[in-house]
């Protein structure tokens, strides 16, 4: 047999050899993420924040819970994974990257949106219900995003009533999305400081911004976990798995160890 007979065969072994060492690297943070997601509650025994700051840390809880993460440090503990959860989710590979979400949730988010999606939802015309959108968003970006909400929203409302997260249409104005808004600000400013991209100080002064948002939004810790489930469902229709979600609030609610049960709201 020829050389490059030869040649092309070592390529293939090689290029074969690198496929399935990726392919091993998503398995196993797969298994690392489902592990942690079936702990529970996970806390860092290593933790030195007093209860104050643990409070804080627990407004994003329900994201926390979703990945695994730790419930009591800013430290996540599932730093192996968050160059996925960061990059390839979020887009952020940079402080300047990492800052713009973080301001975006904190200035805008999905509660922007959600007065309007509300308005609309209670109407059966769809000209009127697009009417709405047109009149009160001004972009292309925001029309975009206000329409797949409110085609969410349609999507599982009644998903969410099987889940007993809300009991009517009432109940979607009476939670609202800042739950998700503020559990993904207090989140993805811990990750965004365990990979270097913010300072502590930073981390703190967003995730202290979050806690206020919520603190004067909601008069508990279940009205955050609803809002969060809601707020999740706009973002994700279908795909946003309410009844896990429900699971996992229900968990955080009742749990023990959980910052939710140790600490009053």
């Amino acid at each position: 047999m020829s050389s490059d007979f030869y040649i092309m065969i070592t390529i293939t072994a090689i290029a074969g050899c690198f496929w399935l060492y990726k392919k091993g690297k998503r398995t196993v943070a797969l298994v690392r993420k489902v592990r942690r997601a079936f702990k529970g509650v996970c806390l860092n025994s290593k933790s030195t924040l007093n209860a104050e700051q643990c409070k804080k840390i627990a407004i994003g809880a329900m994201y926390a819970s979703q990945q695994g993460a730790y419930q009591n440090s800013i430290e996540t503990g599932i730093k192996d994974v968050l160059p996925q959860i960061l990059g390839e989710w979020w887009g952020i590979t940079s402080t300047m990257d990492a800052k713009r979400e973080l301001d975006y949730l904190l200035n805008k988010g999905f509660r922007y949106y959600f007065p309007f999606v509300w308005e609309a939802f209670l109407l059966n015309n769809s000209e009127q219900q697009d009417e709405i959108f047109q009149k009160n968003m001004t972009s292309q970006e925001d029309y975009d995003k206000i329409t797949s909400q409110f085609q969410n929203l349609q999507e599982t409302y009644e998903e969410l009533i099987g889940c007993k997260v809300i009991t009517s249409k009432d109940d979607l104005r009476r939670y609202g999305v800042v739950g998700w808004d503020a559990g993904r600000i207090c989140f993805l400013a811990r990750a965004c400081c365990e990979m270097g991209y913010i300072t502590e100080t930073e981390a703190w002064d967003y995730m202290n911004s979050a806690y206020e948002l919520a603190h004067t939004t909601f008069v508990s810790w279940k009205e955050l976990a609803m809002s969060y489930i809601i707020g999740r469902s706009l973002w994700g229709g279908k795909r946003s798995y309410n009844s896990v979600m429900k699971e996992t609030a229900d968990d955080l609610l009742t749990n023990p160890q959980s910052p939710w049960v140790q600490y009053l709201w």
